[in-house]
């Protein structure tokens, strides 16, 4: 069927049509694309050309690239040869859908050029290089392609190579010997092109480890003679991808994990590999593995006969390895590095991790690979999350990506449960649009009152309609276990593999005593008091709120006259906020409780 028509009639593309939960593939995103400004370098560049992408989130190295739009990644492929990989799909440099008008067919998409390389003092050249379709994304169909395209002498460009579309498999090598005077000159290029969708974020292919050179004997051709990691290193806690820093400290034991899982690939190198990893606060080392030495050494047959390399036994992890003195919120910086063959292509040797421990908890990545969503009025989604302590709730982030049927105009009940299996305990609602960001940005949603939360909660919403609301859905990591819905049958757990895009925002940060621009006057007196206090605002209908310095909400009361007598003698004492609000605006003030 012809996506144009099945988008017509479907609006989404849902991967199941006998279940109210929906997934959707995204016709925004991802977050941002690599782009190249044109810049050429003069005299050609020299060989070998290699590059395989591991240094994705440093972007397209302008030494080997004149021009390009993909998407750098280490998410959509499947079993990459080496970590990271040039992604093509149907979206523009900006992350948006080159047509959204359904009157314009397929046609060329993203486009990745190479500098101009010599290639004028060699009798034969070599050329190959890996690639997947679909991966974890969408599969590209019999009329879409994945294109190779050589610049002759001339200036013209001629199509080496084509693909047409495919559902996923195993990364496939191609190889291409260059050995005719129209292409081994000192200015050759060359460019991988595709034809997909123009519509949304369809039509994937992944390509992995280019190389280019001359061509001395057929082994060359048949390996790449290369260790690597295969994906980017996992969180180091046990159950969330990132969590507050003041929920973390003292409970390092139950927080973090016992051992690691990283994957190795030896493409037919060296078999024997020194490993360690390095944890710096700032650029303090906090943390060492192994404990005693400086690596590990293990032997790690080819791909071909084991697979992935997976450490037995595993990569252990120290309940202290992350110590910081700071109070709030750090970030760790995590350096995993394997020691290989002089040979090696040492690029892809070394990943990086950021550990974050800011003020929200989080499951996902922050990449969105799809969208859910549930089709029925009433619906419930409810995402689990524990606490380790008392702590104030704050805002909620979430990260609706912009689809095709826009639902900015649907509201949603944001929805805070206690409890939703022995009784469903709603301590909170409050009624929100959705709100779609760019380029993968969450968008954050106050609380109208502030309140202390102890233990387990749930954050989600209750549905007004049986539109999709589509939330983003990151199918990296997965979190089903914490995912629940309810449709009317009761909750059940998310039957489709991957983690929500919610965060809820705690902390125990005091209010900050800002004003807001606005002619709202607020007193109060005497202060400090033991007893009752006057509130004097030129405002009718306001709400006046005690919080602790802590953010607690201790007592809420609602006024409607410009003088106002309140009793605070329920209060112990100590300094409050007193926070006084209107629909317009909000203004704070100290008060001493003696």
């Amino acid at each position: 069927m012809n996506r144009y028509l099945f988008l017509f009639v479907f609006i989404t593309i849902s991967f199941t049509l006998s279940s109210q939960e929906v997934i959707s593939h995204l016709l925004f995103g991802p977050p941002s694309k690599d782009i190249v400004a044109k810049s050429k370098i003069k005299n050609g560049i020299s060989l070998p050309f290699i590059d395989d992408f591991s240094s994705f989130s440093s972007g397209l190295d302008t030494n080997l690239w004149y021009s390009g739009n993909v998407f750098l990644n280490s998410t959509y492929p499947i079993n990459p040869p080496t970590i990271g990989v040039a992604t093509f799909d149907g979206l523009n440099a900006n992350g948006l859908a080159y047509a959204i008008d359904m009157s314009i067919p397929e046609g060329y998409a993203d486009t990745l050029m190479s500098q101009e390389i010599d290639l004028s003092n060699i009798s034969t050249a070599f050329f190959f290089f890996y690639y997947q379709p679909q991966g974890i994304g969408d599969n590209p169909e019999i009329q879409d392609s994945l294109i190779l395209e050589f610049k002759d002498v001339n200036g013209d460009w001629n199509v080496q190579w084509k693909k047409e579309g495919d559902y996923s498999y195993e990364f496939k090598k191609h190889v291409v010997l260059i050995n005719t005077s129209d292409y081994l000159i000192e200015d050759f290029q060359f460019r991988f092109r595709n034809k997909a969708t123009l519509s949304g974020n369809f039509d994937h292919w992944h390509i992995d480890y280019i190389k280019l050179d001359e061509y001395i004997n057929p082994s060359d051709t048949t390996s790449l003679e290369d260790v690597s990691f295969v994906y980017s290193s996992p969180s180091f806690l046990s159950r969330y991808n990132e969590m507050p820093w003041s929920h973390f400290l003292n409970n390092e034991a139950l927080e973090i994990k016992d051992t690691l899982d990283i994957l190795i690939r030896n493409n037919n190198s060296s078999i024997n590999i020194e490993y360690q990893y390095n944890v710096y606060d700032d650029v303090s080392l906090v943390a060492h593995y192994p404990t005693i030495g400086v690596s590990r050494n293990v032997t790690i047959l080819n791909y071909d006969s084991i697979g992935n390399f997976s450490f037995s036994p595993p990569i252990s992890v120290a309940s202290n390895t992350f110590s910081s003195i700071m109070l709030d919120s750090v970030s760790f910086n995590i350096e995993h590095i394997i020691g290989t063959g002089i040979n090696d292509y040492k690029k892809n040797d070394t990943i990086i991790r950021t550990q974050n421990f800011f003020s929200h908890f989080s499951y996902d990545d922050g990449i969105a690979e799809s969208a859910y969503g549930i089709n029925v009025d009433g619906a419930k989604i409810a995402y689990q999350f524990k606490l380790n302590r008392p702590d104030t709730l704050r805002a909620i982030q979430m990260y609706f990506p912009q689809m095709l049927d826009s639902v900015n105009q649907i509201p949603f009940k944001l929805t805070i449960w206690s409890d939703i299996f022995a009784s469903e305990s709603v301590i909170y609602q409050q009624e929100v649009y959705p709100f779609h960001t760019d380029y993968g940005e969450f968008h954050t949603y106050r609380l109208d009152s502030l309140f202390q939360l102890v233990g387990t909660f749930y954050v989600g919403w209750e549905q007004t309609t049986d539109d999709l609301l589509n939330i983003g859905l990151d199918k990296n990591l997965h979190a089903n276990q914490y995912m629940h819905y309810n449709v009317g049958s009761g909750w059940m757990n998310s039957q489709f593999p991957g983690a929500w895009m919610i965060r809820p925002i705690v902390s125990q940060k005091p209010l900050p005593l800002v004003t807001s621009e606005s002619n709202h006057n607020f007193t109060l007196y005497p202060n400090p008091t033991n007893s009752n206090i006057f509130i004097n605002t030129n405002c009718n209908n306001n709400r006046v709120s005690f919080y602790t310095l802590q953010g607690v909400l201790v007592k809420q009361v609602y006024i409607r006259d410009n003088v106002n007598n309140i009793s605070i003698s329920d209060l112990p004492a100590a300094l409050y906020i007193v926070e006084l609000e209107n629909n317009v605006s909000k203004k704070y003030e100290k008060l001493l409780v003696y």
